[in-house]
Order: structure tokens, then C-alpha cells, then sequence
């Protein structure tokens, strides 16, 4: 979040802030940081690359929490910087400017970045989701009725999109036969709430929202499991001379995430207040994810994985990629 004042943007990393998006809006937020480079070091004056800090983006989707909990806890290392975006859209286009060196991102959306023609290097699967990304009807009516013309919501950028691909292959649907929708994150509860759509593809903790207020859940990523994957990815132009701080990024990341899986109310209460989340709902979307450990990321980056494939396929039905997963791999950097 961005605080309006002179010279650089002054880029919240703790406490309350705006609700964000696991995609959608604030592009121009993020290409504020390039000003940014050049004030740090003095006007004009641009500071080299292996003096700075390694900058890592996140959005505020609870799978990314570890970083933030590690940083809380001073684990995370002196030369890396955290910077929150509103969305993943956002994250992207600073990794094209240069205004980012690495991010949070879906597997989708860091294929993306490497078709457009931005060489990227995915080092460590951070969550997989089986459950969180969710599919709701408006209604058990809607739900029991044809799915053929139905006007169905979702963030076309980003991985709802992917959702909603295997929701409708699942449901032998053609996208042709639906009208899809463009829905920004922020707009979720709103378009359900005026009846404007028939179905939307969300993620919590929106989804617990809207289905206490009747919306019925007809598909979620439980049942493509260990496709919707969220990792740390990095531009590779801004790998050299790195490997020590990324083998410390990513020890600080399984610290964060014994944090977050350990229980401790403390660092529970941090989490909830940071998502708008009471504690009850902060459990329900932990029961959603999964947060493979060092051999777990190793496994599914390892050369000819098949893990990753279905996203892969669905970006080359599409037009949107080309290549092969396997050259944007890099598991050197993960803790043994």
C-alpha cells in the first residue's frame, strides 16, 4: 500500500492495510519503486545490484504469511526486502520493469512472465491448494440447474482462470457455451450480492463470506489436487551473485512456516489481524492449504516432473506458452 507523499512511496511491511487481492488491480503502484532505485543511492545515482537488497514481492494471500511471520521474528535476511502489492498483476509487471527482483506468484502467472519474454527461475514451491480456490454457485437452484448460459465470474489473469478450466472440463462444458465474466477480487462480494452473476470462482477467505450469505460450493482445487501451486520465483538476470541470501531466504521460509503451522496463538493472532480473519476462520483456510517441506519443493521441481503439467497444457491450449516447464526449475537454492 502506497502512502501518499513526496519522493518515494513509503511501502507499509507491517500492521493493518488495505484488504488485497490474490490477483487483480494496482499495477501502477508497483512501477513507483523504479523512482524509488535511484533516490536510494541519491538523484541519479543508481545503486549496483549486489549492494542492495534483494527485492521479493507478495500479495496478502494467506499462503505467503510465512515470509511476513519470519521477518516478524527476525529471521528473515538483512538483504532481502519484503513489498507488499495489492495484486499479482501488480507483482508481474514490477518483475518486467526490473522493479522487482523475484516474487509470490502462481505457476501460471510465472509461465506467463517467461512467455512474454521474461526469463524466469521458479526456486521453491511455497503452498498448494486443496480447497482454497473454490468455485460457488449463487444458489442450490442455480446449482442444480444447466451450467450452459450461465454467466460465471472470475479474475481472468490469474489462476481462477485455470479453475474455472478444469471446473468446466470436469463438467464436459465448453467455455463457448458460458458467458465468463471479468471480476476483480475486490468486487467478489458485491457482483454475488446484486445478483449480477450466476457463479464465481473466488478464494478464501472471500468464499467463507459468500457462502454464509447462501452461496453453494460446486468445485474447488481439492479436486485437481496439486495443481494450483503458488512459488518463489525470480527474474534470472538477477540471480548472480545471490546464493547465499536465497539459501538464507529460503531457511527463513520454512521457519515462517513452522510458525504458522505450530499452533502458537501468538503468532496465529499476528496472521488473523493481518488477513481480517477471526481465529476460526484462519483454521478453516489453513485446512485448504499445503505447505510442502524442502523435499516436498525438491520432488516437485525436479527435471521431467509431471506436477506442474496440467497448467503447463492449459497455457499451450491457449496460446499463452510454448516451452517446456523443466528450464524454469531451479531447486539449487533450497535447504538440504
Amino acid at each position: 500500500m502506497i502512502v501518499p507523499g513526496r519522493g518515494c512511496p513509503s511501502w507499509q511491511q507491517e500492521g493493518a492495510m488495505d484488504r488485497q487481492a490474490r490477483t487483480g488491480y494496482g499495477v501502477a503502484a508497483l512501477l513507483l519503486l523504479s523512482g524509488c532505485a535511484l533516490l536510494a543511492g541519491g538523484i541519479f545515482k543508481v545503486i549496483p545490484q549486489p549492494e542492495r537488497p534483494l527485492q521479493i514481492g507478495t500479495n496478502l494471500w494467506l499462503g505467503y504469511e510465512p515470509f511476513h511471520l519470519a521477518r516478524a521474528a527476525g529471521h528473515l535476511p538483512e538483504d532481502v526486502t519484503l513489498v507488499e502489492a495489492r495484486s499479482s498483476p501488480a507483482l508481474m509487471e514490477a518483475l518486467s520493469s526490473g522493479s522487482l527482483d523475484g516474487a509470490a506468484l502462481t505457476m501460471d502467472e510465472v509461465m506467463r512472465l517467461e512467455a512474454a519474454g521474461r526469463p524466469m527461475a521458479i526456486l521453491a514451491v511455497l503452498d498448494i491448494s486443496r480447497g482454497a480456490d473454490v468455485v460457488l454457485a449463487r444458489s442450490g437452484d442455480v446449482a442444480q440447474a444447466s451450467l450452459a448460459g450461465k454467466r460465471i465470474g472470475v479474475e481472468t489473469e490469474g489462476v481462477g482462470a485455470f479453475v474455472l478450466h478444469r471446473f468446466l472440463e470436469r463438467r464436459g462444458v465448453l467455455p463457448a457455451q458460458v458467458q465468463v465474466v471479468q471480476v476483480a477480487a475486490g468486487d467478489h462480494e458485491e457482483a454475488f450480492a446484486k445478483h449480477k452473476l450466476d457463479y464465481l470462482v473466488s478464494y478464501e477467505p472471500l468464499v467463507g463470506r459468500l457462502e454464509g450469505r447462501g452461496a453453494v460450493r460446486v468445485f474447488d482445487s481439492a479436486a485437481i489436487a496439486g495443481e494450483v501451486v503458488d512459488v518463489l520465483a525470480l527474474r534470472r538476470d538477477r540471480l548472480a551473485g545471490r546464493d547465499e541470501a536465497l539459501r538464507r531466504l529460503l531457511s527463513a521460509w520454512y521457519r515462517g512456516v513452522g510458525m504458522l503451522t505450530g499452533g502458537q496463538p501468538e503468532w496465529l493472532d499476528r496472521v488473523a489481524q493481518r488477513q481480517g480473519m477471526t481465529r476460526e476462520q484462519l483454521a478453516r483456510v489453513l485446512s485448504g492449504l499445503d505447505f510442502p517441506d524442502s523435499t516436498g519443493s525438491q520432488a516437485l521441481l525436479a527435471p521431467g516432473t509431471r506436477a506442474l503439467e496440467p497448467v503447463r497444457r492449459w497455457l499451450m491450449a491457449a496460446g499463452q506458452t510454448q516451452g517446456p516447464v523443466d528450464p524454469l526449475l531451479d531447486p539449487t537454492y533450497l535447504p538440504r
